[in-house]
C-alpha cells in the first residue's frame, strides 16, 4: 500500500480580510461526542464560515443494545453547513477517533481528511472495505502547517498506545488552542515517539487560550508504566507454556504487536493472525514500515495444524470478549483454524473498555474451563500498560501549555470531575474546567469561555448495512414484535451439571401460526438442537451459544419466510 505524502502551504497569517485576534470575535466548539463519554470522540471548531473537525470516532454498544453493531455520532447540526468545512483532522488510528468516518465522510460532502502516516494508511484500509475513494486522505508532516480557512493547524507527536499519535495546535482569530487527545509520558517508548514536551512548552509560553486534553486515567495517581515493560512478560508467559501462545489485545495496538513479534522470534515459534482487525491492521503497519518483521516467521491460518503446538503463537482478535470473535469462536470450538488444548496459554492484554467487562469476563472464564491458562490484567498487572496519562502526567502537560480554560475530553463525567478538582488544586478557578456534554456549545472569545446552550444530539446506531435508521433501542424491537413477530427458544438445562437437559422448545406470537407451520418449527428446532450438539462434556459459554442460536435461526426463518423476528433464547433450570 503506497500513501502518498500531501505538503500544505506554510501558514503565513490569518486569511485576508479577517479581523486578526479581536476580543468581540467568538469560536464555537461544539463536542458530538467524546465528552462525558470515552468513545465516539469528535468535535466541531466553527468560526463564522469556517469549520474544522477533529477525530471521528465510534461508540460500541452495551448488551442491552439488541441488534447493534456501532455507535456513531449524531451529525445533524453539519447537513446544512457541509460548505463551510475545510477538513478533519484525525488525532490518532484507534476506532473511537477514526472508526465512525467511513458512515460520516460521504455525508460531509467529501472533505479532506488530514494526519501521520500510519494513521492514514488504517483509514484507507477502512475506505476500502467500504469501497469510498481514497484520494481526500492527506499525510502531513509534524513540521507542516494547514491553513484551512481561519484556522491554521499544526500536529505534534505525542507517546500513547499507537505510533504516529499527535496532539493538535489551532491558531484562530480568538486566540491559540489545543486539542490533546489520548497520550502520555512515555520517556522510553517501543516505537520511539517520546511526547514532544518542549513543541507543548513554545506553544504554552505564546499563550493558550483554550485546551481540550484527554482525562480518563486522572484518578490514577503518578505516571503510566512505559509500554516497554509487556514484551517482559510476553517472554515469560511463552517460556512456561507447553502448547500454543495466544496473545489478544485491541488490534490497532501496532507496537505491543511489535513486542509480540520479538518474543516470536526469540523462542523461535512460528506466528499466525487470526480475525479480520488483526490481519488488516498488521498488513498496513508492516507495509507502511512500522512492524519489523523477519522473512518466513508469519504463516496462514490454514498452515497451523502443520506445526506442533509449542512452536506456534497466535494473534487473535476478540480481547473485549466480542462473541463473534476469533477468540470467542475459537473457545467456543467453532473456529476453523484454531483449536484450543490444555496446554495452551492465553493473554488478554487490553483492560476492558465500558460495557465490555462482563462480556470479557465470560470468555474469561470459558477459556479457563476449557483448561488453558489464562493470563488477563486482574491477575498480572504487567500484561497491559495503558495509553493514557495519569495523574502527574495531566499535570505536567496542563503546566506546559498554561491554558486560561481547559475541557477534559476523552472520559466518563466522574473522570471529568476528578480531572476539575486536580487542576483547581494547580490553581484553576472553578469556571476555569468546563464539565460540558454532548452537544453542548462552548463559546470561546480571547478573554473568557462559556457554555452557552446546546444542540440536540442523539446516538446513531449503525445496524448491519443500516445508518441512523433505528431511533432506539426499544423502538427497534417493538417495530421488529409489530411486523415481524417473535420467536423465542427455550434451552432446558440441569442445574447442576450446567449442561442441555433435554428438547429445545420453540414459541412463536406475530410471526406464524404454529399449528399450520408444524413443518417450518421442526425444522427450526433442529437447526437449535445442532447448535447444542458435539460439546460432550466441554463447558457450555451460553452467551456465545445464546448468539449461534439467534444467528442460525435469523437466517434460516429470512430464506424460508423472507421475514427477520425477534429472535430471543433462554436457558430454563430443571
Amino acid at each position: 500500500m503506497k500513501i502518498k505524502s500531501f505538503r500544505p502551504k506554510q501558514f503565513n497569517g490569518p486569511v485576508k480580510g479577517t479581523p486578526a485576534f479581536s476580543g468581540n470575535k467568538i469560536l464555537k466548539l461544539i463536542p458530538l461526542g467524546g465528552v462525558g463519554d470515552v468513545t465516539k470522540n469528535m468535535y466541531v471548531y466553527e468560526y463564522e464560515n469556517d469549520i474544522v473537525i477533529i477525530d471521528c470516532g465510534v461508540g460500541f454498544p452495551d448488551e442491552g443494545m439488541l441488534g447493534i453493531d456501532l455507535v456513531i455520532p449524531d451529525i445533524t447540526y453539519l447537513k446544512d453547513k457541509k460548505h463551510k468545512i475545510r477538513g478533519i483532522l484525525i488525532t490518532h488510528a484507534h476506532d473511537d477517533h477514526i472508526g465512525s468516518l467511513p458512515y460520516i465522510w460521504p455525508q460531509l460532502g467529501e472533505v479532506p481528511i488530514y494526519s501521520q502516516k500510519l494513521t492514514c494508511g488504517m483509514i484507507r484500509a477502512k475506505f476500502t472495505e467500504h469501497r469510498l475513494p481514497k484520494d481526500k486522505i492527506r499525510v502531513v508532516g509534524l513540521k507542516d502547517k494547514l491553513q484551512l480557512g481561519v484556522f491554521s493547524a499544526s500536529f505534534y507527536q505525542v507517546s500513547h498506545s499507537i505510533p504516529d499519535s499527535t496532539g493538535i495546535v489551532l491558531s484562530t482569530p480568538v486566540g491559540t488552542i489545543i486539542h490533546q487527545a489520548d497520550f502520555k509520558m512515555d520517556w522510553t517508548p517501543v516505537n520511539g515517539q517520546v511526547t514532544d514536551v518542549g513543541s507543548v512548552a513554545r506553544v504554552g509560553e505564546s499563550g493558550v487560550v483554550f485546551m481540550a486534553i484527554d482525562c480518563l486515567r486522572v484518578e490514577k495517581q503518578g505516571y503510566t508504566l512505559s509500554e516497554k515493560t509487556i514484551e517482559n512478560t510476553f517472554a515469560s508467559v511463552e517460556k512456561e507454556t507447553e502448547g500454543k501462545v495466544l496473545i489478544t489485545m485491541t488490534s490497532s495496538n501496532v507496537t505491543r504487536i511489535q513486542q509480540a513479534i520479538n518474543v516470536c522470534v526469540k523462542s523461535g515459534r512460528r506466528l499466525a493472525l487470526a480475525g479480520r482487525s488483526v490481519e488488516n491492521n498488521f498488513q498496513v503497519a508492516r507495509d507502511l514500515g512500522y512492524l519489523d518483521v523477519p522473512p518466513g516467521l508469519v504463516i496462514a491460518q490454514e498452515e497451523i495444524k502443520r506445526f506442533h503446538d509449542n512452536k506456534l503463537m497466535v494473534l487473535i482478535a476478540g480481547s473485549q470478549g466480542q462473541p463473534g470473535s476469533a477468540l470467542s469462536r475459537a473457545a467456543n470450538s467453532d473456529h476453523k483454524f484454531v483449536t484450543l488444548r490444555k496446554k495452551d496459554s492465553v493473554v488478554f492484554s487490553a483492560d476492558p473498555i465500558p460495557s465490555t467487562e462482563s462480556a470479557q469476563s465470560a470468555l474469561i472464564d470459558t477459556l479457563t474451563k476449557l483448561g488453558c491458562d489464562v493470563y488477563y490484567s486482574a491477575m498480572l498487572s504487567d500484561l497491559h500498560v495503558s495509553g493514557h496519562a495519569a495523574a502527574e502526567e495531566l499535570k505536567l502537560m496542563v503546566n506546559l501549555a498554561k491554558p486560561k480554560y481547559i475541557l477534559p475530553i476523552g472520559g466518563t463525567f466522574r473522570h471529568m470531575k476528578s480531572f476539575s478538582r486536580m487542576a483547581q488544586g494547580m490553581g484553576y478557578r472553578e469556571d476555569q474546567v468546563l464539565m460540558a456534554q454532548d452537544g453542548q456549545v462552548i463559546n470561546i472569545r480571547r478573554d473568557n469561555v462559556k457554555m452557552e446552550g446546546f444542540i440536540p444530539v442523539s446516538n446513531v446506531y449503525v445496524d448491519g448495512l443500516g445508518v441512523g435508521d433505528v431511533g432506539s433501542i426499544v423502538l427497534r424491537d417493538r417495530q421488529v414484535m409489530s411486523e415481524e413477530g417473535v420467536v423465542v427458544v427455550i434451552v432446558p438445562v440441569e442445574q447442576q451439571s450446567g449442561q442441555v437437559a433435554g428438547e429445545p422448545d420453540i414459541i412463536t406470537r406475530g410471526f406464524v401460526f404454529e399449528q399450520e407451520s408444524e413443518e417450518l418449527i421442526e425444522k427450526a428446532k433442529s437447526i437449535a438442537r445442532n447448535c447444542l450438539k458435539g460439546r460432550g462434556e466441554a463447558p457450555i459459554d451460553w452467551r456465545y451459544t445464546r448468539h449461534q442460536i439467534e444467528e442460525q435461526l435469523e437466517k434460516f426463518f429470512y430464506g424460508e419466510t423472507k421475514r427477520s423476528p425477534l429472535i430471543l433464547t433462554t436457558v430454563v433450570e430443571v
